[in-house]
């Protein structure tokens, strides 16, 4: 049986080896028939790049899979206008945090605001709107938003 001090030094070691090996050293070099090499100890008659390795961590801080097959299906575009304040930063905010990726339009001439009225099919539209595909959906309304992000494959916020 071991007792806690022993078991704190044997993971303590254990993690140094871990440590040591996530950043190893490796060489690299090209023999005489042109086909390259990797090893942790050079030739010694032959002349090695030393280089450092690099963990084998993979980066979960950019948009997942379903995120990125949603978006190619139907891109997001959201709607907006210097006169939206409050309402616009709530659409902002519940793309935001289904972590959406979106393009914004601010609609700050007349000929943006035709062509968002043609988008939605009204002479005067309204802002906040939202584009996914297709799909487009005039003034904010959390649920009908998230119902159309939904049903394009985005994923939901997290709880």
């Amino acid at each position: 049986m071991m007792g806690t001090g022993t078991k704190i030094a044997l993971l303590a070691s254990m993690l140094s080896v871990v440590m040591v090996s996530a950043h190893a050293e490796v060489f690299r070099w090209t023999d005489k028939d042109g086909k390259v090499h990797y090893s942790d100890n050079p030739p010694a008659d032959i002349k090695a790049e030393q280089r450092k390795m690099k963990d084998n961590s993979v980066d979960v801080t950019g948009p997942g899979f379903e995120t990125t097959r949603a978006a190619q299906a139907a891109p997001v575009s959201l709607y907006t206008a210097a006169e939206c304040k409050d309402v616009c930063d709530k659409a902002r905010k519940l793309l935001s945090e289904r972590k959406i990726p979106f393009k914004e339009n601010a609609i700050s001439t007349p000929e943006g605001k035709d062509a968002l009225g043609k988008l939605v099919g009204k002479k005067e539209p309204l802002v906040p709107s939202l584009q996914v595909g297709g799909k487009t959906l005039e003034g904010f309304e959390a649920g009908a938003w998230n119902g159309v992000l939904d049903v394009a494959g985005y994923p939901k916020a997290p709880s």
